[in-house]
């Protein structure tokens, strides 16, 4: 991948500093251009023709269309071949140069025959405007600013931070950043600045300077697919196609193995068609949290090459001014620390690898499906009951998951999924920002009405917490290394089979993606199949009370640079919280940590 910034006017030495910014996204090259109209800049990550024919902006044959793109194509080869035949001519083996001239066969229809993970902007001279468009499940990044006369873009945040000094702090998006650890799709952490969503395009006039914007593509759940050896057989077919399409690169390629399902079948059909396969994992310091053990034991079966890198306590204190830096949202999950570790070890030896993200999302493996299922019992009773219950459960200081599922059955339906995911109630949200929990629950909920909770969980975790989480955090580390990541799950075509899957192929009983563990059966081992899944978590309980205890003294409880919430409360509750709801102690002290980065 690559990194791309530009704006609506013509300044040399504006664009070279922003272009500069993000230089780690892509080492091998910078390529800039202005003309009175706009400026464009692009850092490259070589992957595809290695030469110079590669470099970025991209003109088209007669100089009136030009490209900066981040990403991959992967059926490039097909559109260049039916480019071919229509009569273009290419300079290079790009698939960057496939897009630019598919955008001008096709204009915006272009999207639809791409099968790839991208964010790009093609300048069209001829209408005066730019272009810019997010792949379909948001693996690639895009912000913009737009004050109805400057309109700035880039592919990380920083890009637009240092072309304006007067951004201003959007409240609610902090709100929401404190209850679920990531500013929301649309939103960033900045007024006025903006995320284009996944499978959305903009248009931007450059004479009127009105932006539109439009999704081009939506998934929707069909519950199809309910024969089990149909199931299957396609979901075989489909992930193996996928990872073989990933596997196109003239540098080397590798994979990110945890020792769970979804990497250990990544790396199981890479085995297929990739010799001396260098893959990636991470060896915790607590050993409720280390999964490199099962790495090994996938890794010896498909014979890899496995590099596992330790992590330790003390690492955490000494990366997390590196992670500010990069991540310049404020950004809540600590997992973020090991995958910046695992990329680092990884761009030692590739500069491409694939992962397991999206199958948790798009095959139900996430516990909170479970507990969202727990949670239908409280409709076939009154409701009246939970909150005596909860009041009973409080005084009587009963077991808290139980206090927790009589809090929440007080809820209406449409705001349990996102209780669950947020881990803070109504209270505690009002004691620490004065607002009501309930706007920011609709700002996650997914107001699409679906026939069955899990269709309706699944939907908002791919249109949540994805890519505003998952592929946001996986962006930011490897890019920080020049390191490409590839997840085969979030291929469209995969994406459109899966939400064809019936509830009971993707949670049956108590066995989470169910179909998934059964096509692998005979390929991996049942110990890797069904073991309890672990999540990449990391145990902050322990740090906030040895290593990160500097952080939590000087970040939390001697705080006092800004007013924008109420840390006195987490302060009078820190023993709670730490014990209870580590994360949120997390996600202060991240935002405190980025507003003394950034402001």
């Amino acid at each position: 991948m690559c990194g791309i910034t530009g704006f609506n006017w013509n300044n040399k030495k504006l664009i070279s500093k922003l272009t500069n910014s993000i230089s780690h996204r892509g080492p091998d090259s910078q390529g800039i251009y202005t003309n009175p109209d706009i400026s464009l800049g692009h850092r490259r990550l070589s992957i595809l023709d290695l030469s110079k024919l590669g470099n970025q902006p991209m003109f088209s044959k007669n100089k009136k269309h030009s490209i900066i793109f981040n990403g991959e194509i992967f059926n490039y080869v097909n559109l260049r071949n039916d480019l071919i035949n229509k009569g273009y001519i290419f300079k290079s083996k790009t698939d960057t140069e496939v897009l630019l001239n598919l955008y001008i066969e096709y204009g915006k229809k272009c999207l639809k025959k791409l099968n790839g993970q991208f964010s790009f902007c093609i300048y069209d001279s001829k209408r005066n405007e730019l272009f810019l468009a997010r792949d379909r499940l948001g693996i690639n990044p895009l912000y913009y600013f737009n004050d109805g006369s400057k309109f700035v873009f880039g592919s990380e945040l920083k890009t637009i931070m240092k072309s304006n000094k007067k951004l201003t702090i959007n409240e609610d998006a902090l709100n929401y950043y404190l209850l679920f650890g990531n500013t929301p799709t649309k939103q960033s952490i900045f007024n006025k600045v903006y995320k284009l969503r996944p499978a959305e395009y903009a248009v931007y006039n450059l004479k009127s300077k009105k932006l539109t914007t439009k999704k081009y593509w939506i998934s929707k759940f069909k519950n199809e697919i309910k024969n089990e050896s149909k199931a299957k057989k396609l979901l075989l077919e489909k992930l193996d196609k996928s990872v073989k399409d990933r596997l196109m690169s003239d540098v080397p390629v590798g994979a990110f193995l945890s020792g769970g399902l979804d990497s250990s079948a990544v790396v199981a059909l890479m085995s297929k068609y990739t010799s001396n396969l260098n893959t990636f994992s991470v060896k915790f310091d607590h050993t409720e949290f280390d999964e490199s053990e099962y790495a090994k034991l996938v890794s010896k079966q498909f014979k890899t090459k496995h590099h596992s890198v330790k992590f330790k306590g003390s690492d955490v204190s000494k990366l997390i001014p590196r992670l500010i830096n990069h991540y310049d949202e404020p950004f809540g999950d600590p997992s973020m620390i090991p995958t910046f570790l695992l990329s680092k070890i990884a761009s030692q030896k590739v500069k491409v690898v694939l992962s397991g993200d999206g199958s948790d999302e798009l095959l139900g493996g996430y516990k909170s499906y479970k507990h969202r299922r727990i949670l239908n019992i409280q409709n076939f009773y009154p409701k009246s009951l939970n909150n005596v219950a909860y009041l009973l459960s409080k005084k009587l200081n009963l077991n808290r998951n139980l206090t927790t599922f009589f809090e929440i059955g007080q809820l209406p339906n449409k705001q349990k999924f996102p209780r669950l995911m947020s881990g803070i109630n109504a209270k505690e949200f009002k004691n620490l920002t004065g607002k009501n929990i309930s706007k920011y629950y609709s700002k996650y909920y997914s107001k699409t009405r679906f026939s069955n909770f899990l269709d309706q969980s699944q939907n908002t975790d791919l249109n949540r917490y994805l890519p505003d989480n998952c592929l946001t955090k996986v962006d930011r580390s490897a890019l920080a290394h020049g390191l490409e990541a590839r997840p085969p799950f979030l291929d469209h075509e995969f994406v459109e089979f899966a939400n064809k899957l019936s509830p009971k192929l993707r949670l049956n009983g108590n066995i989470s993606k169910y179909i998934l563990k059964k096509s692998f059966e005979g390929i991996l081992p049942n110990k890797i199949i069904y073991r309890k899944k672990q999540g990449f978590g990391v145990p902050l309980k322990y740090y906030f009370k040895k290593e990160l205890k500097p952080y939590v003294k000087k970040y939390l409880i001697n705080y006092d640079k800004h007013n924008l919430f109420n840390t006195e409360y987490i302060k009078n509750n820190l023993d709670y919280y730490i014990k209870n709801n580590p994360r949120l102690i997390w996600r202060i002290i991240i935002f405190n940590l980025w507003w003394e980065k950034w402001q």
